[in-house]
Order: C-alpha cells, then structure tokens, then sequence
C-alpha cells in the first residue's frame, strides 16, 4: 500500500511528533481548491470515519478545528486536501513565540514582508537557519479573514492518485473517474478501515482500488463479464486482496455492506432514459436493502432530477455537483439510509 503522506519532524516543548496522542490540538488543514464544496466535506468525513472527535473553528480555503486524537489515519485517508498543520498562532509574534524551532526552516505563504519579518524573528529568537530545499520544519502562513500562522505536519502526497489515474492501470474504459474523486467519494460515506464498501456497478473498479488502499474490505458488481475480469486485474495490480468481484445485475444481489460508493451508468438516448428510470428506481430501493439503518451510500448521478426517487430510500445530506469533463457532469449525492 502507498504511503499518502510525507511526514514532518518538528520540534514542540514536549519533543514530541504529529502522530502521537494529542489532547486538543489545534489544526489547520490546506483545502485543495479544486472543487467549492468536496475538500471541506471530506475533511469532516474523514474526521468522523477516523473516530476523531473535533470542534470546527472555522472553514475557507482551509479547515481549523481542535481535535483530541491523534492524525496519521486521517491523514493517510485525505484526498482534496494539501497539508495538515499544527496551529501556532494568529500573529508573527504568537508564531515566533509558539514554534520553538531547532534545525532548519523555512516560511510559505503570506507576503514577502511578512515572511521576511517572521523569517528575522526566528532565527534572532532560535538561532535556526533557513533551508528552502529540506528544511526541518515549515511555517505557513494562511491569509483568511484573520491570518493564521502554522507549522506543516503532514503533506498529503497527491502524486501517488496521480499514478493511479485510468491510463496506467492494466485495464482502463475511455472514460472513468480521477483517483482523488473516486478516495472522496470512499470517505464521504465514512467507511472504517476493515469495513465493507461495495459498489455496485464497479465497472474497472476505481472506487474500489481507492476503498482497499484505506484498508476497507471491498465488494464489486458488474453486469459485464469484461468489467469484472478488468476489475480484478486492477485490484490485483495494486495489490489489493480482500475483495469479492461478481458478474451479475446488482439488483439479483444477496449480500450487503457497511457503505456503498458508486457512480450509476448513465445513457444519453431517449430509448436508454426510460430504462435508466426503472434501474435507478430499483437500484435505490436495492441499496437502501443492503446498508443498514445509519449507514450511508454516496452516489453520481447526471442530474439532480433524482433526487425524488433518493427520498423514498435515504435522506439526502449532500449534493455536490462536479465537472468530469467538458461534456459530463457528475452529482454526487451522499445519502444517509433512515
């Protein structure tokens, strides 16, 4: 399994790292700003899936909370996000103050002055000495309604969901989902690590790769008997094992799950958006058979004119509508089974 993140020494008056037991540690993590509404509902999925119990503070272009529980699960798990930071304050004074800083550093963000004002303050208080290449620690400084200064604990490697993207996977179709979407769609329905998460048209099996790297149990169906050889092959390409492929309609399926992610197929014909009314019918009512009360399945669909059909079964929390590409757009619902 790939690690998904570039840990970070830092130096703190307890000499401690970012992923031993912290009580109440305040953090800010640095939303991607790839999509306005899917990186800040992550973060809280992720936060609820890794049993983490936090207060949020506020949220923009980045998430700040307190949280009482260590990080380097949610960390491993985070897609649409950029880095999680320890907070150390709202002023340059209150940084300098706060970072204890030995070794190496170095400051992002902010403007040129400030990070030349807190860059002189460090290193008359510390001593330390900047390093831009691989310093030991890095301050950010995030410029919201109020500035928000920080020390990088974690980097979320985004290169690694670029190296799972459709092209360079042993079977791929034309057309399918980005790594980082497919691991948001996985948390947004806040499957544990050794859980069960089906999809129940898997096709290739990209929401499936991404739910076995967090550790989850995986169930796929296809109708296609050549989707499901290709799923296998991707599964076992990246060497996930504990799956359960089968080549049949999802709605003739005995079994059930503790989530269910899924992009529903779609057809653009009059003659195909009959058929495809009855099999989202069915497919919903299948679905809300197969979680359990309180679970959730998180669900693309191409409009948002289903979401009539979504009440009968589940209540609707969310809907976020993304662009897949020039001629497709997606609305990912996150559904709660009542």
């Amino acid at each position: 399994m790939y690690a998904q993140i570039e840990r970070h020494r830092y130096n703190n008056p307890l000499n401690i790292y970012y992923d031993i037991l912290f009580n109440f540690m305040e953090v800010i993590v640095e939303l991607s700003k790839e999509h306005p509404t899917l990186p800040v509902a992550e973060v809280r999925a992720c936060l609820d899936a890794c049993d983490i119990e936090y207060e949020e503070l506020y949220h923009n272009s980045v998430f700040f909370a307190r949280i009482n529980k260590r990080i380097s699960e949610f960390a491993d798990r985070i897609a649409m996000s950029f880095s999680i930071n320890e907070f150390l304050g709202y002023t340059i004074d209150e940084c300098v103050e706060n970072a204890n800083i030995k070794g190496t550093f170095k400051v992002e963000g902010g403007t040129y002055s400030m990070r030349k004002e807190l860059g002189e303050k460090i290193r008359e208080r510390s001593r330390a000495k900047v390093d831009l290449e691989n310093p030991d620690t890095i301050i950010k400084i995030f410029s919201e309604r109020k500035l928000f200064f920080a020390r990088e604990i974690a980097k979320i490697e985004r290169r690694y969901f670029e190296g799972r993207r459709p092209p360079k996977r042993p079977f791929s179709p034309p057309v399918s989902m980005h790594p980082r979407i497919a691991r948001a769609l996985v948390n947004l329905t806040r499957v544990h690590r050794s859980e069960t998460l089906l999809d129940p048209f898997c096709g290739t099996g990209g929401i499936l790769i991404e739910a076995g790297m967090i550790g989850a149990k995986v169930i796929g169906i296809d109708i296609k008997k050549k989707m499901v050889e290709g799923c296998k092959k991707n599964l076992d390409y990246y060497g996930i094992h504990n799956y359960e492929l089968f080549n049949e309609d999802m709605r003739e399926f005995e079994g059930g799950a503790d989530a269910i992610a899924t992009d529903f197929p779609y057809g653009r014909s009059s003659h195909l958006s009959d058929e495809m009314e009855k099999l989202y019918e069915e497919a919903f009512e299948k679905m809300g058979e197969m979680l359990n009360k309180g679970r959730r399945a998180v669900v693309g669909l191409p409009s948002l004119r289903y979401r009539d059909i979504a009440k009968k079964y589940f209540k609707i929390e969310e809907i976020h509508c993304v662009r897949v590409h020039k001629n497709l757009t997606r609305f990912f619902y996150v559904l709660l089974r009542f």
